[in-house]
């Protein structure tokens, strides 16, 4: 396996109707197109789950590669939280939420 996603409700009851979504690489299969194909069908499963939007909660602000493939598909950043994430070897960094209509 070089990438997997899960894609379920952000939350339960009246926000179920928004997706909540991750993404893993294996890092010697970056640059392959693998981000984008599980990118691509998770937004076609979202839809068939009638989910109205897409959201990851969690994209953090030095991830430059993952900010770009998003951004190219209609995600934009709604939010930060500051320091939210204990990098080895930056320190504090923010994390990103990233938005977009399903």
């Amino acid at each position: 396996m070089v990438g997997t996603y899960f894609l379920r409700p952000a939350q339960l009851g009246p926000g179920s109707h928004v997706g909540n979504a991750g993404y893993m690489v294996r890092p010697d299969a970056w640059g392959q197109g693998v981000a984008s194909a599980i990118r691509d069908h998770s937004i076609a499963r979202a839809r068939e789950r009638r989910f109205t939007a897409i959201q990851f909660n969690f994209v953090l602000s030095t991830n430059d590669r993952a900010i770009a493939l998003w951004t190219r598909k209609g995600f934009r950043v709604i939010g930060r939280s500051p320091g939210a994430y204990m990098h080895a070897r930056l320190g504090p960094v923010d994390s990103l939420i990233m938005h977009r209509p399903a």
